[in-house]
């Protein structure tokens, strides 16, 4: 299992980088290997999507639990099923800084039903945070 958290400050309003990591139907927009993601909201606060997407070359699905409290900035996710993944939890934890500046953090685990190496495993975290934290700072920045 591969275990990765990264924080960073980003100069994008909490309330807006907020709205970009919850509105999950809108990934395969701007998320690299997202194709497409099927969302049901039964609550205030909960989600559960289905995302279908492109890792190390290989089409897979995964759907997910969400849980979100937006006053606090955090958002959580624990796997429900997948045909390839054995374990993707995580959180996104979002710090108001004032003046249009957030303090995002990105934690993640990861392991697959397959063999990966572990070096590629741990390089694959490793390197798709700064990449899914760019996006959607990028995304948040071009939101209304």
């Amino acid at each position: 299992m591969a275990q990765a958290t990264l924080t960073k400050t980003l100069e994008v309003p909490k309330e807006k980088l907020y709205a970009a990591i919850t509105r999950y139907e809108e990934y395969p927009q701007f998320v690299t290997g997202c194709k497409k993601v099927e969302v049901e909201r039964k609550a205030p606060g909960q989600a559960r999507a289905k995302y279908f997407t492109n890792i190390l070359g290989k089409d897979l699905w995964y759907t997910l639990e969400h849980s979100e409290d937006e006053g606090a900035g955090k958002v959580t996710w624990k796997l429900l099923e997948s045909d390839l993944l054995k374990v993707d939890n995580g959180t996104w934890t979002l710090k108001d800084l004032g003046g249009g500046k957030t303090e995002v953090t990105y934690a993640i685990e990861i392991e697959f039903k397959i063999w990966i190496p572990g070096p590629v495993l741990k390089t694959l975290t490793a390197t798709s945070l700064p990449m899914v934290i760019a996006e959607m700072e990028k995304r948040a920045k071009g939101a209304a």
